[in-house]
């Protein structure tokens, strides 16, 4: 037997495809023995194919060392045109820059000749292994091996084979064939009619054409057709037609075409549009190659059975206009790997059993992710040619606004991407913007150094905060003196209030808060209207900053430790006034939680710590504010304060007994909540959604009516703003220094979150979302004026978390 195998667990590769090549530097680089059967006389013939190299199957290619000879060879994307079959312009857009500054990549498209040449002469040392004009006829499979008869009589023995040799893959037949000598054979009636065909495609490469610039894309939507056409390197073209066939086409009666027909099928399409000054003639006639096919469309349940095992196009077959068909080649091969890898690291000479469990392990756990991205493949050529009337809409009409979405649902399938893992990260990869979901986080001293910078406004209003209302404070304190000597302090209403008695009945407690709740008196009591005003809505909005602290605090990707930063600010600024504290718990939170790490680590909030704030929220804050202004007596209203002062130990404390109350016993799985379901994700947001216009509502409700009920002698300015010089002017009195004292803690309070909100909203734009300052200047300036700074900073919370939500969602 010609291929004779030593005592080395041994892989049979059919085909020198993308995927057969990729999938023998990953054996390579993992130590596992192999060879390659190709069909063909040489390894990269040229077809007229072109392959777009997204991301994803970047950063594999970069982990092999092969992705610099990919950048040598073409012009990345940067831009991308959308034309309509009349000619008229739909939009421009960068989301090919944007993708490359998210995911450390850019998009590329080159001959696959080129990358046939790149992956085959860059096998170091191991050309002994590829062996061409091997055509595989038929596999013997054995208990022990299996056996490879070529049709130039010679055999090759394995322990397994992988079929990497395209839609007609002979190792598919093989293998189904195999498949019925196991009594199968409904399985395999299903499998052979899975494929089916509804478009086909002329494709092929011209020279550099006078109006298409390297590195531009154009797609054209027409009804029936579209044109995808890419211009890269010295101006080679790379263009693709697509027409609807006319009828859908079942396995084994999708048409081939005689390539002396292509002339006839084009011809009513030579004048449509590539772009705006650029007609398909111009490209087609100077074209060097041409190819038409039916593009066939196939994802199949049984991707192994026994020793046999498919990759690629051979069991995940997807039309091209996403150009994710090689990079989800190139992922499965990596994945193949791993897993290979894995198994034969526990077991050096595996039995068939270990090998079926570690081929099933594979499937399962990389099926998903292969067949959601074939769906939108597909998906996004029946929109491109207009299939349905909600595709014509769509395409022709709402794209502009859906681009966001676009580019977020291209990224939400780069960053599941796979990766090799005996092979450390590529550094490109990790200067992403928005890293990639597997356990490997790097921050880098540059990327935390830039984030120190960025926190310059913060540290400027906590230095601001300290120098203005400590001193402040402190020209308080001897007006406060008086009263605590006398014991006694009589509201406007007369009614006297007694300070000397317990409040708490335990004297830590008393010794504490007393004075703070001593503060408070002349806003409570409405002894000053005009701080009443002010102090009703602050302590209100209070809900929305603590509890949103207190959710960022729930991501999946934080552990419980995390949650004690808000509790320390709480409990720190109660003391000291929140507008000395936010400003350093935002910086603290920024520093902490990169957009990225939450994007890789786990964004989610779950449901169920959400609903139990919300509830804490409004038993432990809202009730006891409601009550601070409303209780009938002074006296009354002075406890209420007092069960209000420890609102941020007492609200995580009952959210934490709801939690476990409606859980006993039970624990969420690590895992499960850091890749939640689709429908736990929607009920995520759904109660996300419920807190941030919850929280909205309720502070706009406040400040309406705080404003409606204002003295006629004063103004919004007045009641909020102590003036520029409020921190000079000599106190007077006791009540014009809390007065004032409260202003700015108010004022710092909410500017820092809204800095803190501006640093959030700079990371999801350098990430690619898409918005105008200017708008949310507009917007933010409108909100605070319509519903007061609570509100404001509630749906502007919530509009970020429904931009990382979008970016984040598979």
């Amino acid at each position: 037997m010609m291929g004779e195998k030593g005592d080395r667990f041994r892989i049979i590769i059919v085909g020198g495809s993308v995927a057969g090549l990729t999938l023998a530097h990953c054996l390579w680089r993992n130590k596992i023995d192999f060879i390659i059967l190709e069909a063909n006389g040489e390894i990269a013939p040229q077809a007229g194919a072109s392959i777009g190299i997204l991301p994803n199957g970047a950063r594999i290619l970069d982990q092999l060392g092969l992705f610099d000879d990919v950048l040598d060879a073409v012009e990345p994307l940067r831009h991308s045109s959308f034309w309509a079959g009349s000619g008229s312009h739909i939009m421009s857009s960068d989301a090919p820059k944007i993708m490359a500054e998210r995911h450390g990549y850019p998009i590329n498209f080159l001959d696959r000749q080129t990358l046939l040449e790149i992956l085959s002469s860059n096998m170091n040392g191991c050309h002994e292994k590829l062996f061409l004009k091997k055509r595989v006829t038929q596999v013997e499979h054995f208990t022990t091996h299996i056996v490879a008869h070529c049709q130039d009589g010679s055999d090759y023995q394995g322990d397994l084979i992988v079929g990497a040799d395209g839609i007609r893959s002979i190792v598919r037949q093989q293998m189904w064939n195999y498949m019925l000598s196991q009594g199968l054979s409904r399985e395999v009636e299903t499998e052979r009619t899975a494929m089916t065909s509804e478009y086909d495609c002329v494709f092929g490469i011209s020279p550099e054409t006078t109006g298409l610039t390297p590195g531009h894309t154009h797609r054209t939507f027409g009804k029936g057709y579209s044109f995808l056409t890419i211009s890269s390197k010295n101006g080679r073209v790379y263009w693709f037609f697509f027409t609807k066939l006319d009828r859908r086409y079942g396995s084994h009666e999708i048409p081939r075409f005689n390539k002396q027909e292509i002339d006839r099928h084009v011809a009513p399409f030579l004048h449509k549009p590539l772009s705006g000054t650029v007609s398909f003639k111009k490209v087609y006639e100077k074209a060097l190659v041409k190819t038409h096919l039916a593009l066939e469309e196939a994802s199949y349940e049984h991707w192994l059975n026994g020793r046999f095992v498919c990759i690629g196009d051979s069991i995940h077959k997807m039309t091209p206009n996403a150009g994710q068909g090689g990079n989800s080649a190139i992922e499965s091969a990596a994945t193949l790997s791993n897993h290979l890898s894995n198994l034969l690291q526990r077991k050096y000479y595996p039995e068939a059993e270990d090998i079926n469990n570690c081929l099933q392990s594979w499937q399962k756990a990389r099926r998903p992710r292969a067949t959601k991205i074939s769906n939108s493949a597909n998906d996004l050529t029946r929109l491109e040619a207009g299939a349905s009337f909600r595709d014509r809409i769509l395409g022709l009409y709402l794209l502009p606004y859906l681009q966001s979405f676009l580019i977020d649902k291209l990224s939400a399938q780069i960053v599941g991407a796979a990766r090799l893992d005996c092979v450390g990260l590529p550094e490109r990869s990790l200067h992403a913007t928005m890293p990639y979901k597997d356990k490997t986080k790097a921050i880098h001293q540059s990327d935390l150094s830039k984030r120190n910078l960025l926190c310059i406004p913060l540290l400027g209003c906590f230095g601001a905060a300290h120098a203005i209302m400590t001193p402040l404070i402190g020209k308080v304190r001897p007006f406060m003196v008086p009263f605590f000597v006398r014991g006694s302090w009589a509201s406007g209403t007369g009614e006297t209030v007694d300070l000397r008695g317990p409040i708490y009945h335990i004297p830590f407690m008393d010794k504490l808060f007393k004075p703070l709740i001593f503060c408070f008196l002349p806003s409570i009591t409405e002894t000053d209207p005009v701080s009443c005003i002010q102090m009703r809505s602050f302590i209100t909005d209070l809900g929305p900053v603590f509890g949103i602290w207190m959710l960022e605090s729930y991501r999946n990707c934080h552990s419980p430790a995390v949650s004690l930063l808000p509790l320390l600010a709480g409990i720190s600024f109660q003391l000291k006034g929140i507008g000395i504290w936010a400003p350093i718990y935002y910086t603290l939170e920024y520093l902490h939680a990169p957009l990225g790490s939450l994007l890789s680590g786990g964004h989610e909030i779950a449901a169920q710590p959400t609903i139990s704030l919300l509830l804490a929220l409004l038993g432990g804050l809202y009730l006891p504010t409601y009550l601070n202004f409303t209780s009938a007596t002074v006296e009354s209203r002075r406890f209420w304060n007092a069960v209000w002062q420890p609102f941020p130990v007492i609200v995580p404390a009952i959210a934490g007994v709801i939690r476990l109350l409606s859980n006993p016993g039970s624990k969420e799985n690590p895992a499960d909540l850091a890749q939640p379901t689709t429908k736990a994700n929607k009920r995520n947001m759904f109660w996300i959604r419920a807190a941030y216009i919850g929280f909205a509502a309720i502070s706009g409700f406040i400040w309406i009516h705080s404003i409606c009920s204002a003295p006629a002698d004063s103004s919004v300015l007045s009641i909020f703003w102590p003036g520029l010089d409020g921190h000079l002017r000599p106190v007077d009195s006791f009540m014009d220094g809390i007065a004032r004292f409260l202003q700015y803690d108010q004022i710092f309070a909410m500017g820092s979150g809204f800095v803190w909100l501006g640093l959030r909203l700079h990371e999801l734009k350098h990430s690619g979302a898409r918005f105008s300052w200017l708008k949310v200047a507009g917007s933010s300036i409108g909100a605070a004026v319509a519903l007061g700074p609570g509100g404001a900073f509630a749906l502007g919370w919530g509009w970020k978390e429904e931009l990382i939500h979008e970016i984040a969602s598979l």
